[in-house]
């Protein structure tokens, strides 16, 4: 009775599970329109539960000027490797590319489109996420204000995954809430920027992400500082130099992050401190020793590190 796997259409049956009485808790990973449902569900209860929910994130990738500059194709070489994990289907899967419009900007294009042609299709995990990837990047290639720069190959496997890469401007962008909307798979999309000002304002609209990713060297630092701040505001994680596909399970992993990445911000559900979304605390007041915990009773009988009066003993 600690786990079991259940197969059917997935929206019905996992409202059946939320719905039910004996849930008390639900931990949900799959798309926005899914978990929003879940959430309806548990809300509609009589008696309400929580739901933590892993949506909807474009991951975006800041590439600040000096780091592009300086190496432009590294970044590039690495950005391919990272969309093409696991044919795209990472949560973590940088969707989104954001730099100022330049020569370096389209030297990286360029090596990053090269790069990508090569790419053999990967197969995806099931036939409705390959239909769903499909139709995300049919509305980037009909979309007037998108240009594609690549395909990966055609696979000739069951539902493959033909990677993609397209570019826009940051006008078209903000004017067009549709190309925020995640591509589940090996696509990303890049945003040309007039300059830094421009870069902050679309770092300023974006919808909440699990992660966000600054390409930068040392002569970034000051662009950096001044995007942070809304960086923080809209991601749960916050790298450097590195790839959002990398997520270790450890004490300081944040894998969450606003609406739609999930549908609680204070909460992870990678690393040590996921468990607390799954524990309720309880205050015992002046119980006799023979009714509380063991771990609670004076002496510390179980030798766990806790707290008493506010100061930490083992």
């Amino acid at each position: 009775g600690v786990f079991s796997l259940l197969f059917g259409s997935g929206r019905e049956i996992g409202q059946a599970l939320v719905a039910d009485p004996r849930i008390q808790a639900v931990g949900f990973t799959g798309s926005r329109g899914g978990g929003t449902a879940l959430m309806k569900t548990a809300q509609a209860r009589p008696q309400p539960i929580p739901v933590y929910a892993e949506m909807s994130s474009i991951n975006p990738v800041f590439l600040l000027p000096e780091a592009l500059r300086a190496r432009g194709a590294q970044i590039a070489e690495g950005f391919v490797a990272s969309l093409n994990m696991g044919a795209g289907q990472f949560c973590t899967n940088p969707g989104l590319v954001i730099a100022v419009k330049g020569p370096e900007l389209s030297a990286f294009v360029e090596a990053a489109g090269d790069a990508l042609k090569g790419s053999a299709a990967q197969t995806m995990l099931t036939p409705g996420i390959h239909d769903a990837y499909q139709q995300g990047v049919g509305r980037l290639s009909s979309n007037d204000r998108v240009r594609e720069v690549a395909r990966g190959q055609a696979g000739e496997s069951a539902h493959p995954c033909q990677a993609g890469l397209f570019v826009t401007t940051a006008a078209d962008f903000l004017a067009d809430t549709e190309l925020q909307e995640e591509v589940f798979g090996s696509t990303s999309l890049v945003i040309e920027c007039a300059d830094l000002a421009e870069v902050k304002r679309v770092a300023s609209q974006l919808e909440g992400q699990l992660t966000a990713t600054l390409q930068m060297d040392d002569g970034d630092l000051d662009a950096a500082k001044a995007l942070l701040p809304t960086l923080e505001r809209k991601a749960g994680r916050i790298l450097a130099n590195g790839w959002p596909t990398g997520v270790e399970v450890c004490h300081a992993m944040v894998h969450g992050g606003p609406y739609p990445a999930t549908s609680d911000s204070r909460t992870t559900s990678v690393g040590s401190a996921a468990i607390f979304r799954f524990l309720r605390p309880v205050c015992y007041q002046a119980l006799p020793q023979g009714l509380l915990p063991e771990p609670l009773r004076d002496g510390n009988p179980w030798g766990v590190s806790r707290l008493v009066d506010g100061k930490r003993e083992a």
